[in-house]
């Protein structure tokens, strides 16, 4: 599954990039967040209950920070393997500042496996996008 987009932010580049690494900051803006926290510098464990049907969670998410060039880029990678299947997802984010704000860009591709593969179908494509855009409207609002 293979997702891409922007979002325009009201804040620097600098505010973003933090907040993206900021486990309280995530926690309040990703839908489903029932806590974050690092394990490592370079790794955020999260759990999340998600909406998808049959797969409710919660379930536990290792997000790596495979690369990072503060506050322009990030490369994440999400590994999940147990109940509800596994998920290897890597996604690059760049970050530019424009005259009104920065503007966030993002490619990603998920491999999923076993029952969270519904996420493919296009209900399942919808619900990750919805949640994509809430999370986005939330960073926004999260933003110090």
């Amino acid at each position: 599954m293979k997702l891409s987009g922007t979002h325009k932010f009201k804040a620097s580049s600098v505010q973003v990039f933090n907040a993206i690494l900021n486990p309280a900051v995530l926690k309040a803006s990703i839908p489903g967040a029932n806590s974050v926290s690092y394990e490592n510098p370079n790794t955020l464990y999260v759990e999340i209950t998600t909406s998808l049907p049959g797969l409710r969670g919660p379930y536990g998410l290792n997000l790596n920070i495979v690369r990072r060039q503060d506050p322009s880029y990030l490369e994440l990678q999400l590994l999940r393997q147990g109940k509800g299947g596994s998920i290897n997802a890597v996604a690059q984010i760049s970050l530019v500042d424009e005259a009104d704000g920065a503007l966030l860009t993002y490619n990603g591709n998920a491999e999923l496996e076993g029952p969270v593969s519904i996420a493919s179908n296009p209900l399942g494509q919808g619900i990750v996008k919805n949640s994509l855009s809430s999370f986005f409207k939330n960073l926004e609002k999260n933003i110090a």
